[in-house]
């Protein structure tokens, strides 16, 4: 019944669109400043187990998935970087699909500064929407460059207009067919999503408002996309 319910708000959702030409749309550049209680606050956020993986000689390092903390920021507040602002509800619609990451090297907590350069890298139409890649950059303050990241976001139910495209080569992505060797299980909590939210500041009304989500055309909140890959991401 629920999801017989969810399929009919969609059907009924508020119609959006978005052109395929907001590729070419500038993105300013993004300064992160952190300290390490930034990074141990997203480092216990997605933790299993009360131990710490993420420590070595020379102290704190941020968790691989930390990047999509901070790219977060740039999202939920893409019309302040874009040259030409997207419609807002647009941009309430959003869903965090993809996320590949090439990492340089490792990020640690004391570095307190990353300079995030930014492209709308790939805009397609979707059987659910849109999907839209964004790339982002880091470097550190001596330019020395610390990860690339490919973070993809399906804009649910806003059509795309114009043929997809592409700013160039796209991250590949491979799904493993055959026999299981290995298997692990972790549970999620009701309120994880509201944990995760408030110690990394990834939020959104599809995490945290059930209203919200069943507006389009989920059966409730869903736990974060990026909590559920670092948490798996551990156990690998």
């Amino acid at each position: 019944m629920r999801k017989i319910i969810a399929g009919i708000r969609f059907l009924f959702r508020r119609r959006l669109n978005i052109s395929s030409e907001v590729i070419h749309t500038q993105i300013r550049d993004f300064v992160f400043d952190f300290d390490q209680k930034v990074v141990q606050n997203y480092n216990e956020a997605v933790a299993n187990t009360s131990d710490n993986a993420f420590v070595e000689s020379g102290g704190l390092l941020a968790h691989p998935l930390f990047f999509a903390r901070i790219s977060w920021q740039i999202i939920e507040n893409l019309n302040t970087y874009l040259e030409q602002p997207i419609d807002g509800r647009v941009l309430e619609t959003i869903v965090h699909q993809s996320e590949h990451i090439l990492f340089h090297q490792p990020l640690r907590g004391d570095v307190g500064r990353l300079v995030v350069k930014n492209q709308i890298w790939s805009i397609h139409p979707h059987r659910k929407g849109t999907k839209m890649i964004a790339r982002f950059d880091y470097y550190t303050p001596d330019n020395e460059h610390v990860a690339t990241e490919y973070a993809g976001g399906l804009l649910f139910g806003v059509k795309c207009i114009g043929e997809g495209q592409s700013l160039g080569k796209m991250p590949v992505s491979e799904r493993v067919i055959g026999d299981t060797i290995w298997e692990e299980t972790f549970e999620v909590d009701r309120n994880l999503p509201y944990l995760y939210a408030e110690k990394t500041d990834i939020d959104a009304g599809i995490h945290t408002d059930p209203k919200f989500a069943k507006s389009i055309g989920l059966p409730d909140i869903i736990l974060q996309g990026t909590c559920n890959f670092a948490k798996s991401l551990n156990l690998v």
